[in-house]
C-alpha cells in the first residue's frame, strides 16, 4: 500500500499573458509536514488555490490516494479531506468557538429541525481534544488571542475529517508561546496520519517542523528535498531567489549625534509608564518586547492614535503632542503598520496610495491633479523598484513586498522625516525583505530616522543602530545593536535582571 497521499504532475496555470505555474510537481506523503518555499510571485498561492479548488489548472494531473481527481470547486477539495487555513483568519468574532468550528454544519435533531446542542458540544470537545486544546467552547472566539484562533481554524479543518491541511504563513502574527503550541498540535496530528503543506518565509521553521521541502521559483519546481538535515538556510535562499544573498541585513550606518525626537517620562497611566529615549538623525532605533509589553501603545501614542497624559516629547527641539494622526503627519511623522491592509487603500491604485498622505500637494480646490499624481508616483515606482504593470494598477493585486514598498512610498511622498515601522517585513519573502532593508538605508542616508519594531530579533539586530527593550509597559534596557545578542534581548524582554 503506497504512502503517497497527493501527487500533482506538470501543473500549468496562466492568467492572460502571465504564466503563474509551468510544469509544477508536488508530492505529499501521509503524515508528513511538507514545507513549500518561494518568493512572493513564485506560484505557491496559485498552486494551493488549485489544490483547494479555487482555481482550475490549464494542464496537469492530480492524484489523490492513487486515484485521478479534478477539483472544479472548493467543495470538491473539502469532500476529499483537504482543508485550507489562510494567513488572514476567517473567524466570525461574535460567534463562539463551537459555532466557528461547525459554522453551517451544526447537527440537527432527527425529529425536528432544531440544533442538537448536546451532539454539537460532544463533537466540539472531541475535535478540541485532538489538538490538546483546553478552552471554553461557549466563549466568543474574539476572547482568545491569535494563537488560539489559529488552532481553532485547524480544528475546523479536522472537524471535516481533513487528511491534508494547508497552512499559509501560520506563525506570521503569533508569539513564541503560541508558535510552540501550534507546532505541538501539528506534531500530534502527524502521529494520527494527517499531512500538512506548510507555506512559510521563516527558514528556521523548515528545520524545526518540516519533513520535506519543495522550492518554487517563477512558477517552476526548483527542487524537492526529502532529507532536510542535508541542506542549509543559505542553500534554500539560493534556490528561492536564483542567486546568493551574501548579506541578509545590508545595514549602512548613517546615524549622527543630532537628536530629532526626545521622549521623557511618557506614560498613559495604563499600558506605558515613564518611557524615555532619544532618536537621532539617520538612526534606526529598534524596539523589542513580547506581546503586551506596551510597544503598540507607545508607537500609537507617538503617532497620535492614542493619548499619553504623562511626560513630554520634543520633535526637532519643539514641543510635540499629537492629538490625532493628522497632526503627526503634518509634523512629518509616518506610520507603516504591521497589517498592510490597515495602511493601504487596497481597492485603489498604486498612484492614489502613494499620494494619499500628500493630497493637498496634488490637488486644487479639492480636485485631484491626476497628471501630477501619476508623474510623482512614477518617480517613486522607479526609486523603490515597485513591480507593477502601471501606477494605475490596483495596489491590492500586488505581491506583499510590493504593497509594502507602496506603503513606504506613501510616507516618502509626504516628505516624512521620522518613520515608525511596525514589523515592516511581516509576511514577505527573503528577496523582498532585502529590498525593504535597502529602503531603510535610503531613508537614513537622506537624513530620515526610523523607529523599527520587529518580532524577528535577527532583523532587529542586523538593521538597527541601537535597540531598546520593553517589558510590562516600561523601558527596561538599551543596547548598541552591534554589542547585543538575541539571548540578551529575550532575557530583558521576559523580565530578567
Amino acid at each position: 500500500m503506497t504512502d503517497i497521499l497527493l501527487r500533482m504532475n506538470k501543473i500549468k496555470k496562466r492568467f492572460y499573458e502571465t504564466v503563474a505555474l509551468a510544469d509544477v510537481d508536488l508530492e505529499i506523503k501521509k503524515g508528513e509536514v511538507h514545507m513549500l518555499l518561494g518568493e512572493n510571485g513564485a506560484g505557491k498561492s496559485t498552486l494551493m488555490k488549485i489544490l483547494s479548488g479555487s482555481y482550475v489548472p490549464d494542464e496537469g494531473e492530480i492524484y489523490w490516494e492513487g486515484n485521478p481527481v479534478a477539483f472544479k470547486a472548493p467543495s470538491d477539495s473539502l469532500a476529499l479531506g483537504i482543508g485550507m487555513v489562510y494567513q488572514e483568519l476567517t473567524m466570525i468574532k461574535e460567534l463562539s468557538v463551537m459555532e466557528n468550528i461547525f459554522l453551517g454544519r451544526l447537527p440537527n435533531r432527527k425529529a425536528i429541525p432544531l440544533v442538537d446542542w448536546k451532539k454539537s458540544i460532544d463533537n466540539t470537545e472531541k475535535v478540541l481534544s485532538t489538538l490538546g486544546l483546553d478552552i471554553n467552547l461557549h466563549e466568543k472566539i474574539s476572547h482568545y488571542d491569535l494563537g488560539i484562533q489559529q488552532l481553532v481554524e485547524i480544528a475546523r479543518a479536522i472537524s471535516r475529517d481533513a487528511k491534508l491541511i494547508i497552512l499559509d504563513e501560520p506563525t506570521s502574527a503569533l508569539t513564541d508561546k503560541e508558535v510552540k503550541a501550534l507546532f505541538n498540535a501539528i506534531k500530534r496530528l502527524k502521529k494520527q496520519g494527517i499531512s500538512f503543506v506548510y507555506i512559510t518565509h521563516k527558514l528556521d521553521e523548515v528545520f524545526e517542523i518540516g519533513d520535506t521541502v519543495t522550492v518554487l521559483r517563477d512558477g517552476h519546481t526548483i527542487d524537492t528535498i526529502h532529507n532536510i538535515s542535508g541542506v542549509t538556510q543559505d542553500m534554500l535562499v539560493s534556490m528561492m531567489v536564483g542567486r546568493s544573498i551574501n548579506e541578509q541585513y545590508p545595514k549602512v550606518n548613517h546615524c549622527t549625534s543630532k537628536e530629532v525626537l526626545q521622549v521623557r517620562g511618557l506614560g498613559d497611566g495604563k499600558a506605558i509608564q515613564d518611557i524615555s529615549f532619544s532618536l537621532h538623525e539617520g538612526e534606526i532605533l529598534g524596539i523589542a518586547g513580547l506581546v503586551g509589553s506596551g510597544i503598540t501603545e507607545l508607537v500609537e501614542s507617538l503617532f497620535g492614535l492614542r493619548k499619553a497624559n504623562e511626560g513630554t516629547v520634543l520633535l526637532n527641539n519643539e514641543p510635540y503632542s499629537p492629538h490625532n494622526p493628522r497632526s503627526a503627519i503634518s509634523r512629518k511623522l509616518g506610520f507603516v503598520t504591521k497589517n498592510r491592509k490597515e495602511g493601504l487603500l487596497l481597492h485603489m491604485s498604486v498612484a492614489e496610495n502613494i499620494t494619499v498622505s500628500s493630497f493637498s500637494g496634488y490637488s486644487k480646490w479639492g480636485f485631484r491633479n491626476k497628471k501630477k499624481e501619476q508623474d510623482v508616483s512614477e518617480q517613486y515606482k522607479k526609486l523603490l523598484k515597485i513591480s507593477t504593470p502601471s501606477v494605475a494598477s490596483q495596489i491590492g493585486k500586488l505581491s506583499g513586498g510590493n504593497q509594502q514598498k507602496g506603503a513606504i512610498a506613501k510616507w516618502l511622498c509626504n516628505q516624512t522625516k521620522i518613520f515608525i515601522m511596525d514589523d515592516p517585513t511581516r509576511g514577505i519573502d527573503i528577496g523582498a525583505k532585502v529590498e525593504v532593508y535597502k529602503l531603510l538605508n535610503q531613508i537614513t542616508e537622506q537624513g530620515g530616522s526610523v523607529i523599527l519594531v520587529s518580532t524577528e530579533l535577527p532583523e532587529l539586530i542586523g538593521m538597527s543602530d541601537n535597540i531598546v527593550v520593553m517589558n510590562r509597559g516600561k523601558l527596561v534596557a538599551s543596547f548598541n545593536a552591534r554589542e547585543c545578542s538575541q539571548e540578551l534581548i529575550m532575557e530583558k524582554a521576559a523580565g530578567g535582571l
